[in-house]
């Protein structure tokens, strides 16, 4: 073998090498468990202290968004550590991959939807959640004691949702299992997503989950074209605030006052 051929066939060999390395094949149920447990785990972390801080302030000192300030320190605390700062360091590389908030290669020029595309469908399925949402009546807010307190809670429900939603489950979750089976990650998380929501009734989870399917299966689409969960993040973000104030509050912003 020529010494050209032969360089072709050692670059060959070690690529193979690298992509087995990079997604190996489930040996075991834990391969799917370990990820999904990580990624629920990670939602129930980031979802939880908001619940509890926001009834709380609801009693206590209402008139100050204090429970937002603590919860906004706190996820921004959570993402630092889920990104590989802090103890212990022998995880920084895998924490700081697994969550995959910063793009670490070129985006995925692969075939099928592009991440604008992507997110186009996201905003078309957000639009057709509004018109839904018009639907319901009005809710009672009168449970809401102050102004400031009914802005917290409508900020606070987009940005609670966007970033631990996409942390945990298009982050932790998705990558957890791409690991070891790329092809059905997405639709595995998107499961896991819907299934989640069942701590809002049954009920949601039967009439909104082919919608939440379809918006989880467009942000995993989303993260893994573009390599980061940014722009999902922003998207949920945006999204989930639009449909409140334009579906649930009808594009009437006197609701978040207190006469």
């Amino acid at each position: 073998m020529n010494r050209s051929w032969r360089r072709l066939h050692e670059f060959t060999t070690v690529t193979k090498a690298g992509n087995a390395a990079a997604v190996q094949p489930p040996t075991a149920p834990w391969d799917y468990i370990m990820p999904i447990f990580s990624g629920l785990l990670i939602a129930a972390a980031g979802l939880v202290p908001w619940t509890l801080l926001a009834q709380v302030n609801a009693r206590v000192r209402p008139g100050w968004p204090w429970a937002a300030a603590v919860t906004l320190a706190y996820l921004a605390a959570l993402l630092t550590w889920l990104n590989g700062a802090g103890p212990p360091t022998r995880t920084t590389g895998l924490r700081r991959q697994r969550l995959r908030l910063w793009p670490h290669r070129a985006p995925e020029a692969a075939a099928g939807l592009t991440g604008g595309a992507v997110g186009a469908l996201l905003g078309l399925l957000y639009v057709l959640w509004i018109v839904v949402g018009r639907q319901s009546p009005i809710p009672d807010l009168s449970a809401f004691p102050t102004t400031s307190y009914r802005w917290s809670m409508f900020i606070m429900g987009g940005v609670t949702a966007g970033v631990v939603e996409e942390a945990a489950f298009r982050g932790y979750m998705q990558t957890g299992i791409e690991r070891h089976d790329r092809d059905n990650a997405i639709w595995i998380t998107s499961l896991v997503f819907v299934a989640a929501h069942i701590t809002q009734g049954i009920g949601v989870v039967l009439l909104l989950g082919p919608g939440l399917f379809a918006a989880s299966m467009l942000y995993g689409t989303l993260a893994r074209r573009t390599g980061t969960i940014l722009p999902g993040m922003a998207i949920h973000i945006l999204g989930d605030l639009a449909y409140m104030y334009f579906g649930v509050l009808r594009a009437d912003g006197s609701l978040l006052f207190v006469s």
